[in-house]
């Protein structure tokens, strides 16, 4: 089976879905063994479901007839930051706006009393 692109159209046990990413391998810089070393497809589902799964797995399903192509893109699609790359995002804003607090905090608590403000 020849490599799927970004954009083509699944139907995976019922549910519509799209190829939003193709992870080339060991180009994912992840902390955690939950995703191997090896090339991967990011597929964003109808119901809102994002799942992981390898090549390899997409190409034995399809052989099975568990995964059908519905249509794949014609042209090259332009590059949009997916889902989870915007949940991300949210998360280290989450996480530098909690230090930031946290060190403003410690500044007021340091001051010496009756200093104000500038």
């Amino acid at each position: 089976m020849e490599k799927l692109k970004v954009g083509t159209l699944i139907e995976d046990n019922e549910k519509l879905g799209v190829i939003t990413k193709v992870i080339e391998m060991g180009t994912l810089n992840v902390g955690s063994d939950i995703i191997k070393w090896r090339a991967n497809y990011e597929i964003h589902y109808a119901d809102g479901i994002i799942s992981i799964i390898a090549c390899a797995t997409i190409s034995r399903l399809i052989d099975e007839g568990k995964i059908k192509i519905i249509s794949c893109p014609a042209t090259p699609l332009p590059y949009y930051p997916t889902a989870s790359y915007e949940a991300r995002m949210r998360v280290n804003a989450r996480g530098q706006s909690k230090n930031h607090d946290l060190d403003k905090a410690k500044d007021q608590k340091a001051k010496p009393s009756g200093q104000k403000d500038d």
